[in-house]
């Protein structure tokens, strides 16, 4: 079974990664589900207060339950708030994913069942050492 382990239940993004996704979206595309209208307003509206300082402005990822660890994300998704464009990737028209979204919307029990079982999996996994692995001075590349 596919496992969708999106931890983006809880945190923070700044405008500077999802506000040039914003920009020509309409209710209707091709590359994600339809986006809800007052959403991408409100969105705009955030991120164009912050283009003073580099779009550092930050918006909760769930903005229904920012601090719960729960499904709304998950339920947000099938709504068209999207926040960030990998995760409207993940709803997108035949992507192998949207079953388990739309799943964990409506069974939040499926979607900790899931969580929990991929946290144990992690928790099994062994670190590479050595010469095999490698600590990131920036995460975002390699070194």
């Amino acid at each position: 079974m596919a496992y969708l382990h999106y931890s983006h239940t809880i945190g923070q993004a700044r405008c500077s990664s999802f506000s040039s996704s914003l920009q020509g979206r309409s209710s209707s595309s091709t590359d994600g589900p339809a986006l809800d209208l007052q959403f991408v307003a409100s969105l705009k509206q955030l991120c164009s207060n912050s283009e003073t300082n580099n779009n550092s402005t930050l918006t909760a990822l769930d903005l229904a339950t920012p601090a719960t660890f729960d499904n709304q994300y998950f339920i947000n998704l099938v709504s068209g708030e999207a926040l960030l464009p990998s995760d409207q990737v993940l709803v997108a028209g035949n992507s192998p994913t949207l079953e388990i979204v739309e799943s964990y919307a409506i069974d939040p029990l499926a979607f900790f069942e899931d969580f929990k079982q991929s946290m144990v999996r992690m928790g099994s996994l062994s670190p590479l050492t050595g010469g095999n692995g490698q600590i990131r001075r920036n995460c975002r590349v390699t070194n």
